[in-house]
């Protein structure tokens, strides 16, 4: 079975145009990079609160 079938047949085309496809890659690596970031910032803050 060819794993970009779904893909390709319920997301590209319907959540976004293909010509697209680009910017939406850059924007999925944006988002997940600001979610890492985020939790290791989060991390910090409470590991260096005093008194917890």
């Amino acid at each position: 079975m060819d794993r970009n079938r779904f893909i390709d047949h319920y997301i590209t085309g319907v959540l976004y145009p293909r010509s697209a496809l680009t910017e939406v890659r850059v924007l999925m690596v944006i988002c997940v990079v600001v979610s890492w970031v985020g939790l290791y910032l989060l991390s910090r803050r409470r590991a260096v609160t005093p008194g917890s």
